[in-house]
């Protein structure tokens, strides 16, 4: 919401600003000659229509659970095992048609991790990996969203156990009314966030190569 009303707020203010310095040229100068009753008008209303035309409405999504996802897949000891964490919220700004517009922010509760088996699953939350008592969330949040061929490309940093780092992360969108469904891959080097230090950090046990898989399903508010 404030991503939506701020622009309004600049474009007012902005406008109030244009009427008063008129003003105040006005009574300053002997020779500024003053606006007449149609003139000020004029420029009211042109001040009016600018503070109007100025934002860009973005529509406001809230994220569905079902038929949303974050997994990820990962490589141990030469074999592929996939996990997923079992949710996560976010706010989405967001017009297909005006990309640059928009914004996003998704956190993540790293204590719903699923890692496949229970060994992952009890050793993820370890300080040597998420450290989830210290960094219970992680979190994206976009710094640039613009088209890239026949999808998006959604730039930002991800906060991991600490650390921000930037992600760029390509996705598709398909919008059927007031839904919409977000698809995104990206792979990414788990020891930029510290997940898996020392004696963990090379590719001899784990892989540093973590691919993320992202869905995200969406209404329209």
């Amino acid at each position: 919401m404030k991503n939506i009303l701020k622009p309004y707020l600049i474009a007012s203010v902005s406008a109030a600003a244009v009427l008063f310095s008129g003003c105040a040229d006005a009574q300053s100068s002997d020779q500024a000659p003053s606006l007449s009753q149609t003139e000020a008008q004029a420029v009211a209303q042109v001040a009016t229509q600018k503070s109007v035309a100025t934002p860009m409405m973005q529509p406001n999504w809230d994220i569905l659970a079902e038929g949303s996802h974050i997994r990820f897949t990962a490589q141990q000891e030469g074999a592929d095992f996939t996990g997923a964490f079992a949710e996560f919220t976010g706010d989405i700004a967001f017009d297909p048609d005006a990309p640059e517009a928009g914004s996003v922010s998704i956190s993540i509760p790293l204590s719903g991790v699923d890692a496949g088996s229970k060994d992952r699953n009890s050793t993820l939350p370890a300080k040597v990996w998420f450290s989830t008592k210290a960094f219970p969330t992680a979190v994206f949040t976009s710094d640039q969203i613009s088209r890239d061929g026949q999808g998006y490309l959604a730039k930002g940093s991800l906060t991991l156990k600490g650390k921000s780092a930037p992600v760029a992360l390509p996705f598709t969108l398909e919008v059927d009314g007031d839904r919409a469904v977000m698809n995104g891959t990206v792979t990414i080097d788990r020891t930029i966030w510290d997940v898996g230090s020392s004696p963990w950090d090379t590719d001899e046990w784990v892989s540093r190569s973590v691919t993320l898989d992202i869905k995200v399903t969406a209404k329209r508010r």
